[in-house]
């Protein structure tokens, strides 16, 4: 599939733009302003944590409000895991193997078409506060931190089994601004500065420096814990201060503008600030139907991997604190969402901008006896995201749409809204179909790029993941497994579903131009079911 470079974007642009079938003005009164873009990313947030998703806490009151003016999807999927290939996946339009982030502190290339560079080459005011994830380690100029004192990224190279990721001293981090994005406010540099401007220089200087996912934790997570940050001061309500004075700057002008807001939380270590950790009891927070699970049949990385399989080691008690706390990050989150939303709409800047929500993966929230995200996996709590999307005169208030999609075709369906030039080579598609006849099917399948050597396929009904370096693959049926207890690889009853499932795969690997899909096709054909 061919690709197009930031140059002859750029020389098409012009063209592009007058050619192109316009979906908002083709929706919308001409004779009204271009539309504005508040993009709302969250890091980690599964849709259990949402009132609209099913939440009966409801903790999310404001987000539930965007969802009842707008769009909700129930069946929206990452492309990629983890956090920096979802991100690139979201700006890109793209599958890993062709964005290249194929793992965290792996740098966005800036000659990929991207959103941020689209939207301000298209003439737009383009401002990004928060974690981005996409030009390196986050943690920088700390002597503790090796190697280069945190300031390196990965870069991939091949070897004779595959590839290996080399460490190279560079990047930016989250420092400085990047990708189109002319406004910034990362959660490092800045959010250090912003401590010492409020009078919290003290802090900074006696504890381990706060910033990123670091707030400062009470305790180790076998404990109740919350963060040493007043919510006040707290990085995400940084960002929520940084983008409130960048809206309320917008007030009376004619440039449209394009917003990511993008918080750190309710990502691990899982530690609100006060009164959060503590807004709902123990009682409150029941465990999952498929909390309990030896993982028998599985990859037995799930088993082996203690970070994340708490099930032998942790108390009921201790999962349900875990859980607890969670909601309690997000409740603080939508709180800090509403004061933005609330931003918007006195202004008058919600009349004419799309608003979205989303998360860029999800956790396990003690399902299958885990906390956190797990790799050699594929399980919903991970993959199956929010997705709330609200556009003034084209999303019907209150709609839901059912039909699976991927969180790389967000990027395309932005390119139709904003009438730029079409790009060759995505691997997304737009979603304006839905937009408009929101009951209309969309994909019949989605995959995932799971963590460099996994890969995920679900139709609705049939989820399988290929483990690439891994001799076990997995195969559930959610329509009588929802919980995605039982792996059905080595049932001979399913063998069919299996090579079916793993040609799908196979295909989309060759169909996406991934550099190893004839290496993959190789291994996985040698095994046997």
């Amino acid at each position: 599939m061919s690709t197009i470079s930031r140059r002859r974007f750029l020389q098409t642009l012009a063209v592009g733009s007058a050619a192109a079938a316009n979906f908002s003005c083709s929706e919308r009164d001409k004779s009204r302003r271009p539309l504005n873009l508040l993009f709302i990313l969250t890091d980690q947030q599964p849709v259990s944590t949402l009132g609209c998703y099913g939440n009966l806490l409801n903790p999310t009151p404001h987000l539930d409000h965007l969802a009842e003016t707008g769009t909700r999807f129930t069946d929206f999927y990452i492309g990629a895991f983890p956090c920096s290939p979802s991100r690139a996946s979201i700006l890109t339009g793209c599958y890993p193997q062709r964005h290249g982030v194929t793992t965290n502190n792996v740098i966005l290339s800036e000659k990929i078409p991207s959103l941020g560079f689209l939207l301000r080459d298209a003439g737009r005011a383009t401002a990004y506060f928060g974690k981005s994830h996409l030009s390196g380690h986050m943690y920088r100029n700390v002597p503790e931190r090796k190697p280069y004192d945190g300031r390196w990224f990965f870069r991939r190279v091949p070897n004779e089994t595959g590839f290996v990721y080399e460490t190279i001293e560079g990047g930016v981090g989250e420092d400085q601004p990047i990708l189109g994005f002319d406004t910034w406010a990362g959660g490092w540099k800045q959010y250090h500065e912003y401590l010492e401007r409020v009078g919290l220089g003290e802090l900074l200087a006696r504890r381990p420096k706060p910033g990123n996912h670091n707030d400062l934790p009470s305790g180790p997570n076998t404990e109740h814990r919350y963060s040493l940050l007043p919510a006040e001061h707290h990085m995400a309500s940084f960002f929520t201060q940084k983008a409130e004075q960048f809206i309320r700057s917008r007030r009376g002008s004619t440039q449209p503008f394009s917003l990511f807001l993008s918080y750190y939380g309710p990502h691990l270590p899982v530690a609100p600030p006060k009164p959060w950790d503590t807004k709902y009891s123990i009682e409150q927070c029941p465990l999952p139907s498929n909390f309990f699970d030896l993982l028998e049949g599985k990859p037995e990385h799930q088993r082996t991997n203690k970070v994340c399989y708490k099930l032998p080691n942790w108390s009921k008690d201790q999962f349900q604190d875990y859980i607890r706390r969670y909601y309690g990050y997000c409740a603080y989150l939508d709180t800090q969402i509403g004061q933005v939303l609330n931003a918007l709409s006195e202004t008058g800047l919600d009349q004419n901008t799309i608003v979205i929500f989303t998360s860029d993966h999800g956790d396990m929230l003690a399902a299958h006896g885990m906390v956190y995200k797990m790799n050699r996996s594929g399980y919903q709590e991970l993959a199956n995201v929010p997705f709330i999307i609200r556009i003034p005169g084209v999303t019907r208030p209150g709609s839901v749409v059912r039909s699976l999609s991927s969180s790389v075709d967000i990027f395309p369906t932005l390119i139709e809204m904003f009438g730029l030039p079409h790009i060759e080579g995505l691997h997304g598609k737009s979603f304006s179909k839905v937009l408009k006849w929101p009951e209309s099917s969309f994909r019949e399948r989605i995959f995932v790029h799971w963590a460099n050597d996994s890969f995920v396929t679900f139709d609705g009904r049939w989820k399988y993941a290929l483990h690439w370096n891994d001799d076990v693959d997995e195969l559930y049926d959610l329509e009588n497994d929802p919980g995605e207890l039982l792996n059905l690889w080595k049932n001979l009853r399913y063998k069919e579903n299996v090579r079916q499932s793993r040609q799908a795969i196979i295909d989309w690997l060759y169909e996406t131009d991934h550099p190893y899909a004839e290496l993959i096709e190789r291994d996985k054909r040698e095994e046997r079911i």
